[in-house]
């Protein structure tokens, strides 16, 4: 064998062992997982209240879920309760603040829904809207997520 193929037979060992080492000392030494990216805190907001639809409802430029309540009627009904939502309550001034900092439903839903915030909101007065929407009928209590808090639209309710 010359010499230059000698060489190269070395080299390519050589290679071999590195790569070979740099496995076994891999394999040996625990990763560390990366941290977890921190999630921006969703702190409570005001603005003023946006009816798109009776179940697509926005405050502030954010869209939001009320906690508690949900349109459970039937989908032939949407329309004409949008209609009388956006006439009683489009414009409303309101805080809201997200699941997690002292709602009815905290421990019971997640704090985003979708692209949704998950919120209670309270009017100047400290009126709770969920509330007033659950009295009025245009949404239902959910007592899955807010216990019996907001009237439920079940009979006997």
């Amino acid at each position: 064998m010359s010499f230059k193929k000698l060489s190269l037979l070395a080299l390519l060992a050589l290679a071999f062992a590195v790569g070979f080492f740099a496995i076994i000392v891999e394999k040996g030494t625990p990763r560390r997982s990366p941290p977890p990216k921190p999630q921006a805190a969703i702190e409570p907001f005001d603005g003023k209240l946006f009816i798109q639809a009776v179940d697509d409802l926005r405050v502030g430029n954010r869209k939001i879920v009320l906690c508690g309540v949900a349109f459970t009627k039937p989908k032939s009904l949407r329309a004409i309760v949008t209609d009388a939502a956006r006439r009683d309550y489009q414009g409303l001034a309101l805080t809201c603040k997200p699941v997690g900092m002292g709602t009815p439903c905290d421990g019971n839903v997640a704090s985003k829904f979708g692209d949704a915030i998950v919120v209670q909101c309270l009017t100047s007065d400290g009126t709770d809207l969920a509330a007033k929407l659950a009295e009025n009928g245009i949404l239902c209590g959910q007592p899955a997520q807010a216990g019996s808090i907001y009237k439920s639209c079940l009979s006997g309710s």
